[in-house]
């Protein structure tokens, strides 16, 4: 859900970019998600001005990003996504915007007149606020990144942006590197931060490219787990946070909760979800989980629960653990119980970790879910059959980034 062509500071066109994910790279879908601003931008292998200078490179004729994208997607095959990155860095860090059809104009860096003005008029081409995800975050920033000191104190800063804040990036680059093959930089601890913060964001894993690496850098990789794999059902499960991060490029991961007492007609949380009606404290809550990788299907994994309440210092730690050998049986899913609802608002989250002899630890985050909070549910409905959801087959799956 991160990555750079010509059209500003990256390398080649949206033709090349979307033509390396899906024939090269096997993605299934990819954001392109160009500088939107028009200074310091300069194209590494292409001439002429960036998007932020020629907004006609983004929404113009038939070679803009707009109309490449929409000529890349394919449903069931591959989808084109296309957004764009504000800000500068010293101004608040970078945060993507997906698929507003205008190049943004809000000054940047002020993430205030971005979401209170800028975006308020212009929806997505689903008529919803367009979804934001918040890049590589930093421990330098933390005063004043996406917006922080744009509001006027945090509770103000977190309701403007939580309209739109759906993703933060655990996993991001190096997409400054040429070649492939890389390992990912990762932001683990901010994404705990950015929880305990009380924003409601998914895990992404990104890799921003800025050459031709796109989608083959690393072999991070965004899940998204929906119903089948078109735009809008892709922007929908984003919005809803059904997303996962992955350092194992084709390892397939849903898990939800169930605990006794749950909502007429509701027979299951995904990850992602905010429960609103919490149970009675004390309840206890069960996690199951469909697991698979085809290509290491003997590998031993470390299932983790994280759990924490929103607010306060302290981070999320891991409360249970469980061990899934090998990939689950298609009607036998791996299941964690008692786990325990102690009150407030409170989340949890599962990260896996393969713990086979190999070298090879790679990990992934679900995005949490939540009790309690002001926040809608899930636009997707709950009460469906498991086996509805479907996970990529293919050796990228449900991937993002370049």
């Amino acid at each position: 859900l991160h990555s750079h062509t010509g059209y500003s500071d990256g390398s080649g066109t949206p033709v090349d970019a979307y033509t390396h994910a899906r024939d090269v790279a096997h993605l299934d879908f990819m954001a392109i998600t160009e500088h939107n601003h028009a200074k310091q931008i300069k194209p590494k292998d292409r001439p002429g001005d960036p998007i932020g200078k020629d907004h006609s490179l983004y929404n113009g004729g038939p070679d803009s990003l707009v109309r490449t994208a929409a000529g890349f997607t394919e449903n069931g095959r591959f989808i084109a996504l296309y957004g764009q990155e504000f800000s500068t860095i010293s101004s608040g860090n970078h945060a993507n915007v997906f698929d507003t059809e205008e190049v943004i104009e809000a000054a940047s860096g002020d993430f205030k007149d971005l979401v209170d003005t800028w975006l308020a008029t212009r929806p997505d081409s689903m008529s919803q606020p367009a979804i934001l995800l918040f890049n590589h975050p930093s421990s330098s920033l933390r005063d004043i990144e996406y917006g922080r000191d744009d509001f006027g104190g945090d509770e103000k800063w977190l309701n403007a942006m939580s309209k739109h804040a759906r993703l933060i990036e655990i996993l991001n680059g190096p997409g400054l590197t040429k070649t492939d093959g890389h390992e990912p930089t990762n932001f683990e601890s901010h994404y705990k931060y950015y929880l305990n913060l009380g924003f409601h964001l998914a895990p992404t894993g990104d890799q921003d490219n800025h050459f031709r690496t796109w989608g083959t850098l690393t072999d991070a990789r965004t899940g998204i787990i929906t119903t089948e794999l078109t735009k809008n059902n892709l922007l929908q499960a984003m919005r809803a946070r059904h997303v996962y991060a992955t350092e194992d490029k084709n390892l397939r991961f849903i898990a939800k909760v169930t605990y006794p007492g749950m909502q007429p007609g509701t027979t299951f949380e995904l990850f992602g979800n905010i429960v609103e009606t919490p149970p009675p404290v004390g309840t206890k809550l069960t996690i199951s989980y469909s697991l698979k990788d085809d290509d290491e299907p003997d590998a031993e994994y470390q299932v983790e629960v994280f759990s924490d309440t929103i607010g306060g210092e302290d981070r999320a730690t891991v409360i249970a653990q469980h061990t899934q050998s090998g990939n689950t049986a298609n009607n036998t899913p791996g299941v964690i119980q008692d786990i325990e609802y102690t009150g407030g608002e409170q989340y949890f989250y599962v990260r896996v970790q393969q713990s086979d002899e190999d070298e090879n630890k790679s990990r992934l985050w679900t995005a949490p879910i939540w009790f309690g909070g002001n926040e809608s549910t899930s636009p997707q409905p709950n009460g469906e059959n498991e086996s509805q959801f479907l996970a990529s087959k293919r050796s990228a799956i449900f991937q993002t980034d370049a």
